[in-house]
């Protein structure tokens, strides 16, 4: 025995002996029988997934609110369910568009988001939330107006006249706000467009920031400070004026001559959507875009297509007009506003609100 086991050893055979060999087998079949178990069960919890109830998070900017939680998510969980037999639930998260981008860039569970301007949507294409090579939808667009109390007192018919001396100006913050950063633009593109000269629009950048009392996180929670008294005025989403004119809040609605057009952008978080929840949230896009859902947003003021019943604009320009998102973000919103605008503001310690008997 001793010998042949020499003889084998000597050759290179395999001495291991029978039961060593079966383990291995055993080994082997055991893993391949784990693995087959574990596609059966994945592959039933997916199509469980894909046939059971659904759940879309939209995160939106303030302003959106109500042409979604009223408008659209109803109009379309309804399609959704007798289409495709499944029950959905929607969740929906407002607030300040740049701070929803923050928000989302640190995980918050968001499957589509509505950004008041693309730049917004570069944040998470940066942190690879989104794909880089994703294309966001416009799904509306709205001037900026100025809001102003009723009767116009200032006499303001353009951006020129909010840097008019004892004008108590509110303004949204735009490191957090959308508006805040398309109003920025608006008072620039002003004057630069028709003078073509960089000194005189930011001179009436600067005297516009003159006027700044008080900052709002969002272009909803700057309105409702002008709702509750403080302010002689405001720079906001023709949108948003339009609807708090129609919850019956006493204001007038000034459109500048000259004025900036908001786009507003929806994208899929490509890194929160799954397998599963994919057909959903594609869908719910593709609802934005349609016919039926440019309506809904048209008759939240929103301008789409389908919008007749708000008024002309005459001389409106577009960021392309400033050289688009990047270059003006970069050349307007952090190196003038941040840099040399924010550090001199003279914000107010607190609100100032006017007495009730004082309120128009």
């Amino acid at each position: 025995m001793t010998n042949h086991m020499s003889d084998d050893l000597a050759n290179g055979g395999d001495v291991r002996p029978p039961t060593a060999v079966w383990q291995r087998w055993a080994g082997w079949i055991f893993g391949i029988g784990l693995l087959a178990l574990i596609l059966f069960y994945g592959a039933r919890a997916l199509l469980v997934d894909v046939k059971g109830p659904a759940r879309l998070v939209v995160y939106a900017f303030s302003a959106q609110e109500e042409a979604l939680t009223q408008g659209i998510f109803p109009v379309f969980t309804q399609m959704w369910e007798a289409e495709t037999g499944r029950e959905l639930t929607i969740e929906g998260v407002f607030g300040p568009s740049g701070t929803l981008a923050g928000q989302i860039n640190l995980g918050a569970p968001a499957d589509v988001v509505v950004f008041s301007n693309a730049q917004h949507v570069v944040w998470l294409q940066m942190s690879r939330r989104v794909q880089r090579d994703a294309q966001p939808v416009v799904v509306g667009w709205t001037p900026l107006v100025i809001v102003t109390r009723s009767g116009n007192p200032y006499g303001l018919h353009g951006y020129a006249d909010l840097a008019q001396a004892d004008l108590r100006l509110l303004h949204a913050d735009p490191r957090s706000s959308g508006v805040g950063e398309w109003a920025v633009l608006a008072e620039y593109g002003d004057a630069w467009l028709v003078t073509g000269d960089r000194e005189t629009a930011v001179a009436q950048l600067q005297a516009i920031w003159g006027n700044v009392r008080l900052l709002g996180a969002s272009a909803r929670a700057t309105l409702t400070l002008f709702e509750l008294g403080a302010g002689d005025a405001l720079i906001t989403y023709e949108q948003d004026a339009w609807l708090a004119q129609e919850r019956g809040v006493p204001l007038e609605i000034v459109i500048p001559q000259r004025t900036i057009i908001a786009e507003h952008v929806a994208v899929i978080v490509d890194d929160n959507v799954t397998y599963a929840e994919r057909p959903v949230v594609q869908a719910f896009l593709d609802f934005l875009v349609s016919a039926e859902g440019q309506a809904i947003l048209s008759s939240y003021y929103l301008r789409t297509a389908a919008t007749t019943n708000l008024p002309p604009l005459s001389h409106s320009f577009t960021i392309a007009d400033l050289g688009g998102w990047p270059r003006a973000y970069t050349e307007l919103i952090e190196v003038l506003w941040q840099d040399n605008i924010e550090p001199r503001l003279n914000l107010d310690a607190a609100p100032m609100l006017l007495d009730p008997d004082e309120r128009p």
